[in-house]
């Protein structure tokens, strides 16, 4: 029992220690984003007609070095600036898939043939996961615009401040308007959202997903691992793709586990599964998407990119990849490895304390207002009652 307690708070403790300065960076680019987006041209950009919206939001998401917790609080700012559902979510997707850095290292560990099917899923499955999440998903009733709230209708120019363009989505509204604020107030007022409104939401369902991320990691017991992952049935496929979507890796570091599971036998079908829900996804990340951007959104998210992460896994063992054996060149992988070192931002030791810090505040901040929520609520059924 006290080795599991020990793995379950080093696992916690990992986690947060990971992704909490990139956390905040975005709470605070966000907020930037959700305070200035909604009047600026690349808002409409992002709801234009057809796909091209989509293309661009993974194409955006791809350059980023940003694991799947430190996108969420860009991707809801981008979805509460009223920015379409399917752009937020396959950028969502794509920024943690295809991590500069992780592609590199994916390269010297892994070789061209599973980095090159990686890379192609890691395009592919994002656009099919925003295509389902803009047909399916929730739809959001209202968008914050500054200090204002805009209504997000079905109809277009149904208000004589807002009206949509020639090239904007049905059922979007894009919102011209001229702030009379300051720039300096405006980051200001940002900043507040994001540090002050948003992070305390985020935090607190991001504790709630390293929490049960830590128990997976403390009582799952290592055989199991061993045992599924080391095989290439569709058995193993599943384990891989369930382990992936639950656990914690960030961007870059998943990559050496996969190359050591490579090594002892895995196929490279179960590398690809492996890759993909292991960044794309967590229960941090699902838990806060969940409560703060929909639960049929999230719900749609992740089981289409576990299905679709497998059918990528299948198709790879049986057609693309049959028999296959890793064969790598020590030399250009060292080069390699280099080059991803370089291309991945490291945080010093002080820093990343400060963040856990401030991230772990937050997060003491969104259990004391979740808290209050409840017995407001209690209070208000008793009266209701009484």
């Amino acid at each position: 029992m006290a080795a599991a307690l020990q793995q379950f708070a080093a696992t916690v403790w990992q986690i947060a220690s990971e992704s909490a300065f990139w956390v905040i960076i975005s709470l605070i680019v966000g907020g930037l984003v959700h305070e200035f987006l909604p009047s600026s041209r690349f808002s409409g950009l992002l709801n234009r007609r057809g796909q091209g919206a989509m293309t661009g939001a993974i194409a955006f998401g791809a350059c980023l070095p940003i694991c799947s917790c430190g996108v969420i609080p860009l991707a809801i700012s981008l979805y509460k600036s009223g920015i379409r559902l399917g752009p937020v979510m396959a950028f969502a997707a794509a920024t943690p898939i295809i991590n500069p850095a992780a592609v590199i290292l994916s390269l010297a560990l892994l070789g061209p043939q599973i980095t090159i099917a990686y890379v192609v899923l890691g395009l592919i499955l994002p656009y099919l996961l925003g295509l389902v999440a803009e047909r399916w998903g929730d739809r959001m009733s209202t968008v914050s615009v500054g200090e204002s709230s805009s209504t997000v209708t079905t109809g277009c120019c149904s208000t004589a401040t807002s009206c949509c363009d020639s090239d904007t989505a049905p059922g979007v509204i894009n919102v011209v308007s001229v702030d009379p604020r300051s720039v300096g107030a405006r980051i200001t007022a940002g900043l507040r959202w994001g540090l002050s409104d948003l992070g305390p939401t985020i935090a607190f369902y991001m504790l709630i997903g390293m929490l049960i991320a830590g128990m997976i990691a403390a009582f799952l017991p290592p055989s199991w691992v061993d045992t599924y992952l080391r095989e290439s049935s569709g058995m193993a496929l599943v384990a891989a793709a369930l382990l992936g979507a639950s656990i914690y890796v960030c961007a870059v570091a998943h990559i050496p586990l996969v190359a050591t599971l490579v090594a002892a036998g895995a196929a490279p079908g179960i590398a690809i599964v492996f890759l993909v829900t292991g960044t794309a996804t967590n229960l941090p990340e699902l838990i806060a998407l969940y409560n703060t951007i929909g639960k049929r959104t999230v719900i749609l998210y992740a089981v289409s990119l576990i299905i679709g992460a497998m059918i990528a896994g299948v198709l790879v063992n049986l057609w693309l990849l049959p028999g296959f054996s890793p064969v790598f060149d020590p030399v250009r992988s060292l080069d390699l490895l280099e080059t991803g070192e370089r291309l991945q931002p490291t945080v010093g030791g002080t820093l990343r304390l400060l963040a856990t810090v401030v991230l772990a505040g937050l997060a003491l901040v969104g259990v004391w207002r979740w808290v209050g929520n409840l017995i407001a609520r209690r209070g208000g059924a008793s009266c209701c009652s009484g």
